[in-house]
């Protein structure tokens, strides 16, 4: 299975944009963080605040994952440095759905730890949502480790 990066294109980028603020809304929605109707404005504007030029923002990652050359997935990482330690945040991972459960997932990780060693990365964090189990699983896989937990009680 031959998995690799490349830095995402203009046209692609314009799509992933507008897409993911209204996922990355949604999944707040769902997790009961933000009201519906406000999400897409929150959504929007922390974008706007994380990548303020777009897809050349310094030490902002937007990266297209091909399988045999054929797109099928996004990656955004923010590479930066911590007390003299050169850290990447996966700000967001996309593989389509006709491409999972096939261990795309996985490769697409092995191919960030590769991507962030050439880079003299140190350590990769990212945040999940706590219902988006098949990520959880897939996480734990890779060998990352819970550093914290934000817990919350539906009271009727």
């Amino acid at each position: 299975m031959m998995i690799t990066l490349e830095k995402m294109k203009k046209q692609v980028f314009e799509s992933y944009y507008e897409d993911s603020i209204i996922e990355y809304a949604a999944e707040h929605v769902k997790s009961g963080d933000w009201e519906e109707e406000e999400s897409i404005e929150r959504a929007r504007t922390e974008f706007e605040k994380l990548l303020p030029e777009g897809l050349n923002t310094s030490n902002q990652y937007l990266l297209s994952v091909l399988y045999n050359n054929m797109y099928i997935g996004h990656l955004w990482l923010h590479i930066f440095d911590v007390k003299e330690q050169k850290k990447c945040f996966i700000y967001d991972i996309k593989i389509k759905d006709t491409y999972r459960g096939q261990g795309f997932g996985t490769k697409t990780m092995e191919c960030i730890e590769e991507y962030c060693k050439n880079k003299d990365v140190e350590s990769i964090g990212l945040h999940v949502f706590g219902h988006n189990k098949r990520a959880v699983s897939l996480y734990n896989k890779m060998g990352f480790e819970t550093t914290n937990y934000r817990m919350e009680k539906k009271l009727k």
